[in-house]
């Protein structure tokens, strides 16, 4: 349950403490989410190399095949079985990429709900910090009230 603000004294806010570790949490949760975004560029950047490299050795393969008659058919077989292997390392390549790409939607959904948790806190204690000013706010009127009416019958009774 709420307390409410008390008069005479700064503002403090009650829940400060659990602002900070949700404030820790979410810079975590930021410090995971890029560090699965390292891995998912990196493994991005490993797919990328080796579907180049595939592109090189087929066009090696296909500049081989239009030389004319093949020379060395061993040679040729060697190159294909060398683009199956890169072909099974790039599937391989991209699921891992795949699997990167799950971390990292897991993670800003963690980050993006640690964010949520830290607003909700800031915004509660914005709300607490303005009760507070309406309460001080209504106690210096009461109080200058208070004096205006001391000062009118102060006059009249001298009057």
């Amino acid at each position: 349950m709420a307390r409410k603000a008390k008069p005479g004294k700064k503002f403090t806010y009650g829940l400060e403490t659990v602002l900070k570790v949700r404030a820790i949490k979410e810079k975590k949760e930021q410090e995971k989410f890029a560090d699965r975004e390292r891995k998912y560029l990196t493994e991005k950047e490993q797919e990328d190399l080796l579907k180049i490299k595939q592109s090189q050795r087929r066009g090696e393969l296909k500049e081989m095949m239009q030389e004319g008659p093949i020379k060395d058919f061993a040679q040729v077989m060697q190159r294909k079985a060398h683009l199956g292997v890169l072909k099974e390392d790039i599937e391989k390549q991209v699921e891992k990429v795949i699997a990167a790409s799950r971390e990292l939607d897991k993670q800003r959904n963690l980050l993006i709900e640690a964010m949520k948790k830290k607003k909700i806190m800031i915004k509660d204690k914005e709300h607490k910090l303005d009760d507070y000013k309406d309460v001080m706010q209504k106690l210096e009127m009461k109080f200058l009230d208070e004096i205006a009416t001391e000062r009118f019958t102060h006059r009249k009774h001298q009057e």
